[in-house]
């Protein structure tokens, strides 16, 4: 039998790249629960819904561990919540190294960037041991240049060919800009996955612009939520990224799937719909996040027949079970690729969710590679092997980050 402690020490101390999360909330920001619930580090629910977080598995579970980053006992949520505004108060900073403690770097969707709640992404850099990369989210591009289109409409003038000239001057930018690694789409809870493989003439896309402009101001701003605006963003994107492919550059496009909030509609949230997408830009890098639960195995099978697609194992954790989260990972490995498989906390807003997310990982992930090992499946090597490449080496190549883990196996 093979010595299982060199990999159990790899998978619990081998530095990760969590390759999607979101920025975190400034000091002051940190304790306003009525705008950010700490409830939220463990569930997608918001509203009414939030109020039976306290309850689920997830809940108790973090209710439990949270206890030893704090470094004190925490019977329940009420005492979880105590802890939290004491270490903010006290020491934001320690709070912050410590939850994450091990991220090499981190890749961050800074949808939120223009939150004056929130730190900036290079605010981040002094927690890591690399720089924190950018990735955009082509929703809000979309949204930020329908505002542009807004402000400066004249008389005469077909808005459609002034907007869609502007988002693809920023799609370019952001291609050209060294500090952005990648795109993501939230397409998954505005319209659905379902997008189709090829766009709308002008005609009827003028119209959903329209359609958007109408339903918004300049200062309440415009929500991009017309199936035919949607579709075409994501298509423009993926033939932008094809293009800039032939150059050498790579910068996927992500893509939400499954788990989520109640403005998805879960049909629609299967990551199967996107295999004609999928099929047709065989030459964009997709990823496909929160392990498209509970669609698991869908995505792992489309991760297996579509040399172009990852596989994110991210948002489970500490979303769902602890039992959930180890079959995640063996609905994972069933057929998808050892290569196309990433990590990702999903972290937002409040420290904890990075410290909870990696701590259940690491966890789960050594529960299921030991058995595998045990099992005959493959050898101890071998697994060390996937360990490494799923917290690291996989994300450190999509995204050519050309970073070195610093990291010394113990024979």
């Amino acid at each position: 039998m093979d010595d299982l402690s060199p990999l159990r020490r790899l998978i619990q101390s081998h530095p990760l790249i969590d390759h999607h999360a979101h920025n975190l909330l400034n000091r002051e920001s940190a304790t306003d629960y009525d705008n950010y619930p700490l409830e939220a580090i463990v569930t997608s629910a918001d509203g009414r819904a939030l109020e039976n977080a306290r309850t689920t598995l997830p809940s108790l579970r973090a209710t439990s561990q949270l206890s030893e980053l704090y470094g004190r006992p925490c019977a329940d949520w009420n005492a979880i919540q105590s802890a939290h505004d004491e270490s903010v108060r006290e020491d934001y900073s320690t709070l912050i190294r410590k939850s994450l403690s091990g991220t090499h770097a981190l890749l961050l969707d800074d949808y939120f960037s223009d939150d004056e709640d929130i730190e900036s992404s290079s605010w981040h850099d002094s927690f890591t041991a690399s720089p924190t990369k950018r990735i955009v989210q082509i929703e809000a591009m979309a949204e930020s240049t329908i505002l542009q289109v807004s402000n400066s409409r004249k008389n005469g003038e077909s808005v459609w060919n002034n907007f869609r000239q502007r988002f693809q001057d920023a799609l370019g930018n952001a291609l050209d800009d060294t500090n952005i690694v990648g795109f993501v789409s939230e397409i998954c809870c505005r319209t659905g996955l379902d997008v189709d493989a090829y766009s709308s003439d002008d005609t009827t896309l003028g119209g959903s612009l329209i359609r958007i402009l109408d339903s918004g101001t300049t200062k309440s701003g415009f929500a991009v939520d017309d199936k035919e605006i949607c579709d075409w963003i994501v298509q423009q994107t993926l033939k932008a990224i094809s293009f800039k492919k032939k150059a050498g550059i790579v910068k996927p496009l992500l893509f939400h799937t499954g788990l989520g909030d109640n403005r998805i509609n879960l049909l629609r949230a299967n990551p199967a719909c996107l295999q004609p997408l999928i099929a047709q830009y065989a030459d964009a890098e997709i990823v496909l996040l929160n392990a498209g639960y509970p669609f698991t195995r869908e995505a792992g099978y489309l991760a297996a027949t579509y040399p172009n697609v990852y596989l994110d194992l991210g948002k489970v954790s500490p979303m769902v079970s602890r039992e959930a989260q180890m079959k995640v990972l063996r609905e994972s490995l069933e057929l998808a690729p050892t290569n196309r498989l990433l990590w990702s906390t999903d972290g937002r807003f409040h420290p904890e969710t990075f410290w909870l997310a990696n701590r259940q990982f690491r966890q789960a992930l050594e529960i299921v590679l030991v058995d595998y090992v045990q099992n005959g499946d493959f050898t101890a090597s071998q697994a060390m092997t996937i360990a490494a490449d799923v917290l690291f080496y996989n994300a450190n190549r999509l995204y050519s980050l050309n970073l070195t883990p610093s990291y010394t196996a113990v024979e």
